[in-house]
């Protein structure tokens, strides 16, 4: 019924089975007969020697790198055991982890979002129930200071995890679920019964100050929801299920509700409904013989286009798990794209990427246009990512769990998204020194070309010993020489030394609690 579950549900869901591999940056897995037979575990994943993070170990079906031009980074949020939920940065060239947090408790829709002409790192952190939460929009800059941390204000609850959006004139969006009391029997419940109801607000980035707020309630009928029928039940009736709202070039704003089948478009002034596609009340001819409104649960509804005449969407079709994945034979999921014309009211589909296996995404989701033209799909609790050439071409297909993982929550990967991306942290490298090898990573550093290893009899006397090529997050580089300290520097492409990492004492060997890490 949920497009969320609480990272504790997700642990308790299944019978977890991890295989964390120690090494600096393994190899891709290929395998994927293995894979998703948990030869490598319900939840592949590598630990590293220099750093206590965690990462995917991913299977990558598919990868043409030559038809992938634009994004240096990957950015998601998937659930890791052991560590918790965080915005995850990869590097596009080789999939390898490039930062995470788990501090920030939180990660949902990380991605890069502008503000006052500067990127942003954006992202949800707070607390989540089944199916929505409240906490706040975090936006944190190219040295991950957290610059804003925005929330709802005059609502019961804060931001939900579903969606931060910043809009172009200085303001942030976010969704909101909070219950009320309200009449129900039109739709089989009680004259006075508990409804989970959503609320969109926009606030200015820079005062906080609330700009407009938007309730579903006032403006849309309880007998439009397509959700499960009204139950009894200790939990409060989720009707409407808001998942996305971003603001347009008029002010107005377009949403998507989940459990109405709708993408509608609001009026910024009023709160009114100035037309929806899909739903109960559709307002557009179908000229694709029902193919552009017949989505179902859709999350990730944006305008694709500067005229706003275009949307696309991410069509999960399904509210519970009833096909299997891969191999989804009914109500399979899809990534779409579509056209309004508004002077004829008309509506016709442009496009579809379904999953090279298809598969089944019962919940959550995304779609991530490039400005190339191709395609970023995260499949939601189908654990795979998938990036599309305009043809329609599965050009990267990589998942991050067996695929029989999904009914009970896969990766998850609520969206997935590819931005270039620049990381200066403020903290240093960290390395460690074990069987005659040293092992050195950055957490969320991007400029880091390669690594000159310096060692001596002391602290104070310590000379380059070699340099070695950065490979991945974390980068081994055997010592051709005894020291009884090491230390590694940071060099850019210009072999500037731009960081330096902690000294390690050959002689005493300390724990991986011991170092100072990232």
């Amino acid at each position: 019924m949920h497009s969320f579950r609480s990272f504790p549900q997700y642990l308790a869901a299944a019978y977890v089975v991890m295989l964390q591999v120690v090494v600096a940056d393994v190899p891709l897995i290929t395998d994927a007969d293995a894979y998703n037979a948990w030869a490598f575990g319900d939840r592949p994943s590598q630990t590293y020697y220099s750093s206590r993070l965690i990462s995917p170990l991913f299977l990558v079906n598919t990868w043409d790198k030559e038809a992938a031009t634009t994004g240096s980074h990957i950015f998601m949020a998937p659930g890791i055991p052991g560590q918790g939920l965080s915005p995850m940065i990869l590097s596009s060239d080789d999939l390898s982890l490039v930062y995470v947090d788990p501090n920030w408790n939180g990660g949902t829709d990380a991605r890069v979002q502008f503000y006052d002409g500067s990127p942003y790192l954006t992202f949800w952190t707070g607390f989540s129930e089944s199916g929505h939460g409240s906490g706040g929009g975090v936006m944190v800059d190219s040295s991950y200071h957290m610059f804003k941390n925005l929330t709802t204000k005059g609502l019961d609850t804060g931001a939900d995890i579903h969606d931060f959006t910043l809009s172009r004139d200085g303001g942030a969006i976010m969704s909101n679920y909070h219950v009320k009391e309200a009449d129900l029997t039109s739709i089989g419940g009680p004259a006075k019964g508990n409804l989970l109801d959503c609320a969109f607000q926009e606030v200015d980035v820079a005062t906080g100050e609330v700009r407009f707020t938007w309730t579903a309630s006032e403006h849309f009928n309880l007998t439009e929801s397509l959700s499960d029928k009204y139950k009894d039940a200790d939990t409060a009736f989720d009707w409407f299920h808001i998942n996305a709202v971003s603001k347009t070039a008029d002010g107005n704003y377009l949403i998507s509700t989940r459990h109405l089948h709708a993408v509608a478009l609001i009026d910024g002034t009023d709160g009114s409904r100035i037309w929806q596609v899909g739903g109960v009340n559709n307002s557009f001819k179908d000229h694709s013989d029902g193919k552009a409104t017949d989505f179902a649960f859709q999350h990730d509804a944006r305008f694709a286009d500067d005229d706003e005449t275009q949307i696309t969407l991410f069509d999960n079709h399904a509210m519970h798990p009833t096909s299997p994945t891969s191999g989804c034979t009914e109500d399979c999921s899809r990534a779409m794209r579509i056209a309004l014309d508004y002077d004829a009211m008309e509506v016709r589909l442009v496009s579809e990427f379904y999953h090279p296996q298809s598969v089944q995404a019962w919940a959550q989701g995304g779609y991530d246009l490039l400005p190339d033209g191709n395609a970023m799909i995260g499949w939601g609790v189908v654990p795979a990512m998938t990036e599309f050439d305009e043809a329609g071409n599965a050009i990267l297909d990589v998942q991050v769990r067996p695929w029989n993982t999904t009914a009970v929550g896969g990766g998850p990967l609520y969206r997935v998204y590819k931005f270039d991306w620049i990381g200066q942290p403020p903290w240093d490298p960290s390395c460690a020194f074990v069987n005659g090898t040293v092992y050195v990573s950055w957490n969320g550093a991007t400029e880091v070309v390669s690594w000159e290893l310096v060692g001596g009899p002391s602290p104070q006397k310590l000379k380059p010993i070699t340099t070695a090529k950065k490979n991945g997050f974390e980068t081994s580089i055997p010592s051709p020489v005894d020291a009884a300290y090491f230390r590694v520097n940071a060099l850019d492409a210009d072999g500037k030394t731009i960081g330096s990492s902690n000294i390690i004492d050959t002689h005493r060997p300390e724990t991986l609690q011991d170092q100072v890490l990232n």
